[in-house]
């Protein structure tokens, strides 16, 4: 079911199959999240059309963390497409919280603003929204520079809890990798028996009333998904790990079985890198 899992956990997956998700945007976004044409440069072949994406995704306003009906009504009473910020803030007339949420989550990028040079300019917009008059930035405005493109997905998921521009795992690949712990697209390569340390982020814990105290762990990383079997020696042995930790490290056994691979965990660690506060939350079911 889709509520089983995340937003971000969709939106990647949707990415790895070829989906286009488009970030939030204030001019082109709507409350929930919306399908546009692809538009393709060359004619696919027979093969490729049956794969190909006809639409794309952009993600919707609904996501920024602090928004609510009100901001929404207010929102959508707009005549978007708006030709700036300070025209948006006059007609919105959103509260200072609301607007700072917009500008953290990179929704005002289309007014060519990037998100610290957007955050300023609500400052002194938001103390004049209720006014009727047209708002005009100051002729001398400071300009910040822009996010690394990491720093752009801590933004994201701290603003929205997902991210259209990249994987907070992939920033961790580089120092994964020299310790000799693969991404997911390997560990699928290995073979039965095969066993390995690997690293992802904890995306959902399920304990079925049936399952005899076994614990079935679905970790992810930029490349795919991982499932975790932990026999309930190991999750009473790092329960406080096991329970809490957004980032997991486990050390197991490969196991192959009528075309599907778990990894069967023999232990459960911390792992010495560490994604950014506020980056993701794991859905659990019991």
């Amino acid at each position: 079911p889709m509520g089983f899992y995340s937003p971000a956990t969709l939106v990647e997956d949707a990415k790895r199959h070829g989906v286009e998700v488009h970030p939030i945007d204030i001019n082109k976004s709507q409350w929930d999240c919306t399908l546009f044409p692809m538009e393709s440069e060359k004619a696919p072949s027979p093969v490729d059309d049956a794969k190909r994406c006809l639409y794309g995704v952009r993600m919707g306003l609904r996501y920024v963390k602090g928004l609510g009906v009100l901001e929404r009504e207010r929102i959508e009473a707009t005549k978007r497409p708006l030709p700036n910020l300070a025209t948006f803030v006059r007609q919105a007339r959103l509260n200072k919280k609301a607007l700072h949420a917009l500008a953290e989550a990179g929704a005002f990028e289309c007014f060519g603003l990037n998100r610290r040079d957007a955050i300023w300019q609500v400052r002194s917009l938001s103390r004049f929204a209720q006014d009727s008059l047209p708002l005009e930035p100051a002729s001398s405005q400071i300009s910040f520079a822009s996010l690394a493109s990491e720093d752009e997905v801590i933004w994201d998921y701290r603003s929205s809890h997902h991210s259209t521009r990249g994987h907070p795992m992939r920033g961790l690949r580089d120092a994964l990798h020299s310790r000799g712990i693969p991404e997911a697209g390997r560990v699928h390569g290995c073979a039965h028996g095969d066993e390995l340390e690997y690293v992802g982020m904890v995306i959902c814990r399920q304990r079925p009333g049936t399952a005899s105290g076994v614990t079935f762990f679905t970790l992810e990383d930029e490349t795919g998904f991982v499932n975790v079997v932990v026999w309930k020696q190991v999750f009473d042995r790092h329960a406080a790990l096991a329970k809490t930790a957004a980032l997991l490290g486990v050390t197991g056994e490969i196991q192959r079985a009528d075309g599907v691979i778990h990894l069967i965990a023999k232990s459960l660690w911390a792992p010495d890198v560490s994604l950014a506060e506020q980056t993701h939350r794991s859905r659990d079911f019991h």
